[in-house]
């Protein structure tokens, strides 16, 4: 008899956290440590900026904007996989 174990995902997201000149930067810096403070308490993996890579990880310019999606673009096979996190 052979007994199968089946193995159970995580889902990986790729999270992008916004943000325009008119608002306030602490607000989208503190709303994506919450994000990502989430998704780890939930044990999710996640793809996102660093905080390295743009204003607070925010895209917040076109220049943003393709960092994320050259990121995204990367991370294609892990994005909806388990694969990993990338932070």
């Amino acid at each position: 008899m052979v007994i199968r174990s089946k193995t159970i995902e995580k889902i990986t997201f790729g999270i992008i956290v916004g943000n325009r000149d008119v608002f306030p930067d602490h607000l989208a810096k503190e709303g994506r440590l919450e994000i990502v403070e989430v998704m780890e308490k939930m044990g999710y993996n996640y793809v996102i900026l660093s905080e390295n890579d743009t204003k607070n990880g925010t895209v917040e310019t076109y220049e943003d904007a393709k960092k994320c999606a050259s990121l995204f673009k990367t991370c294609k096979e892990k994005i909806g996989r388990n694969i990993c996190n990338s932070t």
